[in-house]
């Protein structure tokens, strides 16, 4: 495990390059699949940023989250981007931690039609501790100009389909 280095996935370009903006000293990486990474370091920490595109649906995602963790063998995998369906009072820029995930496109289908079968996976116990532990200090929003909207961390399950 590559500790001070974290991937960061995204889906859309938009998403992309606000993280981009973020990060210092960039260097292109090539995985011998083509897949294309840019890795740089989060300015004033130590923390390193392999950074990608993975485009839409959930099959692409998979395929770059794995490629990405064979190569880099990172401390954790984020996937950042704006949500699809946030609620009211959640603005753009607030953090959404999910503590369960639920998969809801799940299915199979005979001749008695389409049965659902949903599926949801529980976040680990360490990494809901690690996020609540990060969500209560005010240092992870960084550089927040001042004046400006702190953003806020959200807990909660979040649904993930095609």
């Amino acid at each position: 495990m590559t500790e001070d280095l974290v991937v960061m996935l995204t889906a859309l370009n938009v998403e992309y390059k606000a993280v981009r903006r973020r990060l210092t000293n960039v260097r292109a990486h090539r995985h011998p699949r083509g897949t294309r990474f840019e890795v740089g370091a989060i300015s004033g920490t130590r923390c390193r940023v392999a950074l990608g595109l993975t485009g839409k649906g959930n099959g692409p995602a998979a395929v770059l989250s794995e490629r990405a963790i064979q190569e880099f063998a990172p401390a954790a995998v984020l996937f950042v981007g704006v949500a699809g369906a946030v609620r009211e009072g959640m603005p753009l820029g607030d953090v959404v931690m999910a503590t369960q995930i639920y998969a809801y496109h799940g299915g199979t289908s005979d001749d008695d039609g389409l049965k659902a079968r949903p599926r949801s996976w529980e976040v680990s116990h360490g990494i809901s501790q690690l996020a609540a532990q990060v969500g209560r200090s005010d240092a992870w929003a960084g550089t927040v100009p001042p004046g400006a909207r702190v953003p806020r961390v959200h807990f909660g399950p979040i649904a993930a389909g095609e």
